[in-house]
């Protein structure tokens, strides 16, 4: 009797495994793909070469200020030099505080873009019946390739 309950569960066990479907995807095309990937990408490029415009015209002030003190020589006043450093130290602390705008900026955008990849693999994931999405990379062998459904689900989602 057992034995009989024992080959039971392994029948049923078998059949579950038989019945589970996999989803597999790639991430990393999906973001890639994604419009809203190239926009935000466009985006941090034009704030980047914006500020970088501005960087070089800081520069080109700091030369300036720096060969007029050159041109002085010995009759720069400590004033004078204070005035120059503390122009350097705005320059770096621009440079610094911007950098950090921008990473802050564009990890904030990712974060929705992975947000709305993630809404999109649960919905196709449900649609499809999928017990189970794993990333393709992960998969050497089988499952169902779900990637251009989740990027076609991520699209509509705007």
């Amino acid at each position: 009797m057992k034995k009989l309950a024992l080959m039971a569960l392994v029948a049923t066990m078998s059949v579950q495994a038989l019945a589970t479907k996999v989803g597999v995807v790639n991430t990393q095309e999906l973001f890639y793909k994604y419009s809203k990937t190239k926009a935000m990408d466009e985006n941090i490029r034009k704030q980047t070469s914006a500020l970088d415009n501005t960087l070089k015209q800081k520069q080109v002030e700091l030369q300036k200020m720096e060969l007029e003190l050159k041109a002085k020589g010995a009759k720069v006043t400590d004033k004078e030099k204070k005035a120059f450093e503390d122009k350097i130290k705005l320059l770096e602390k621009f440079v610094k505080d911007s950098q950090i705008k921008l990473n802050k900026e564009r990890a904030a955008r990712m974060a929705e873009i992975e947000k709305v990849m993630q809404n999109a693999i649960d919905k196709v994931a449900k649609s499809e019946k999928a017990d189970y999405v794993l990333e393709a990379g992960a998969v050497k062998f089988g499952g169902v390739d779900i990637t251009s459904k989740v990027l076609a689900e991520m699209e509509k989602s705007k």
